[in-house]
């Protein structure tokens, strides 16, 4: 496990540094958990303030990585590879804490998510994460700096 999560948190160094269509952001999201259960019976909201940035790896595919600070969990984090644009895009979402998997999505400044959690301790008890969230884009992408 520790060696995956090794792999997991190197990839941004290596897809960072190649000069590619890329957006930054910092990324306001609300949201909702079921806690000990896979239904909203017990729902428990919650929210994060992340920093990020959605790469182009290739014409029709994005990979994206967030790192911020979370509530009730204290601190979150994402990697994500999908398919799509920088602008637009749908992807696989890991969370390493709490962990979950689930579809994202994005369109211009808006995201959403949907992600399954195990309902233990690594996943902060939680079955499901729901969220929404805005992104407030620094700068220009580099594709735009070109023309």
């Amino acid at each position: 496990m520790k060696k995956l999560l090794l792999v997991l948190a190197m990839i941004p160094v290596f897809v960072i540094g190649q000069q590619r269509n890329k957006q930054t952001f910092i990324e306001l999201n609300v949201g909702i958990a079921s806690i000990d259960d896979y239904d909203f019976s017990l729902p428990l909201p919650g929210a994060s303030v992340l920093f990020g940035q959605t790469i182009a790896v290739s014409e029709a595919m994005v990979f994206e990585y967030q790192v911020g600070v979370a509530a009730p969990s204290l601190a979150t984090g994402k990697i994500a590879f999908g398919y799509g644009k920088v602008e637009r895009n749908i992807a696989l979402a890991i969370r390493p804490w709490p962990l979950t998997i689930g579809p994202q999505g994005k369109i211009d400044n808006f995201s959403f998510s949907f992600e399954v959690g195990n309902n233990n301790d690594a996943s902060f008890d939680a079955g499901f994460i729901v969220t929404i969230g805005y992104r407030f884009i620094f700068g220009r992408r580099k594709k735009d700096k070109d023309r």
